[in-house]
């Protein structure tokens, strides 16, 4: 991952065209800032979307991690010997 560019709100209002412009066709990531407080991130769809999807893999192999934690110590049985009846 890049570092943000950091852009005051001034800069944007005077040129927030470039700026956009290059958030799309760099995939840049803008800080956007007033007086030092950072109010915002300007980012790419494509960009966005690319970290949305990886948060969603990472909860899922969370959730997948703890599932198997709390199943590990229960008694497992074979498939065949359920349809069989024997269990």
């Amino acid at each position: 991952m890049q570092l943000p560019v950091l852009k005051s709100v001034t800069d944007i209002r005077k040129d927030a065209k470039r700026v956009f412009e290059n958030v799309r066709k760099r995939n840049e990531v803008v800080l956007v800032t007033k007086n030092t407080d950072q109010l915002s991130v300007i980012m790419s769809p494509s960009y966005f979307k690319s970290i949305m999807d990886e948060n969603e893999t990472l909860w899922e192999e969370l959730e997948m991690s703890k599932s198997k934690e709390k199943t590990t110590k229960e008694k497992s049985f074979f498939l065949k010997d359920i349809i069989s009846g024997k269990v």
